[in-house]
């Protein structure tokens, strides 16, 4: 009783306050027409492999030729600028703002579907990136998104190699700079037969598909998803 009161009150005491300063908000920590211009994945034609968005909704020419390690993505936004924004206040800014984690958290949840999905895997950092973010963004999102469905968070990887930030690579640096980059638990992994790596973003591919492999080196029957607050579209 005292748990519903008290829920109830929050929201009159402390109201949400848009994270951008983009006008009012009414639903969570960002603005509402910044919300209702936010464009789910789902309602575009994309590849129903890696997310991309391609006519008719078919296999791209890349998961064609080049098949990704892992099997699905499940995206619940295009990334705009909006996003853009808030992604780059939480992993750059002067200070770590887990209000971020939180709000992108709550704003993807209705697009994630679970499935098959026995647990979720965060994306790692390296211990050095780790020490100069202050946290790591995919580790939240799991852990948020694991109570939400039900599913455990399993630390199953790590980032062995410190490598460059993969946003200023083209995809071809992109994979070449992530070869042997992860290490991965395989007990942790055992009990499962699907799973889901968590992302914030995902664009090329590259990172998601080296976990993958990495993953299925060992695991070769595991069904590997994706799950990503966002995916970059092709212009």
């Amino acid at each position: 009783m005292i748990r519903r009161i008290i829920s109830a009150l929050l929201p009159a005491l402390f109201p949400p306050r848009c994270l951008l300063d983009a006008g009012p908000a009414t639903q969570v920590d960002l603005a509402d027409h910044l919300i209702a211009a936010l464009e789910p994945v789902a309602s575009t034609p994309h590849c129903p492999r890696c997310a991309q968005n391609v006519p008719a909704g078919r296999l791209c020419g890349h998961c064609l030729k080049h098949p990704p390690a892992f099997d699905r993505v499940q995206a619940a936004f295009w990334l705009d600028d909006t996003l853009k924004q808030l992604l780059h206040k939480m992993k750059y800014g002067q200070k770590p703002d887990i209000r971020i984690t939180r709000l992108l958290s709550t704003l993807a949840r209705p697009y994630l579907v679970p499935g098959h999905v026995q647990a979720l895997v965060p994306m790692p950092l390296h211990p050095a990136r780790l020490r100069q973010r202050g946290f790591n963004q995919a580790r939240w999102l799991a852990r948020d998104w694991g109570k939400a469905f039900n599913l455990p968070s399993v630390p199953a990887a790590r980032r062995v190699l410190n490598t460059q930030q993969q946003a200023r690579l083209d995809a071809s640096t992109r994979r070449k700079n992530l070869i042997n980059a992860f290490h991965v638990d395989n007990k942790c992994l055992r009990p499962y037969q699907c799973i889901a790596i968590v992302d914030d973003v995902l664009t090329t591919g590259a990172t998601a598909h080296a976990l993958a492999q990495a993953i299925k080196a060992s695991h070769p029957a595991l069904t590997i998803e994706v799950w990503v607050v966002a995916r970059t579209p092709l212009l």
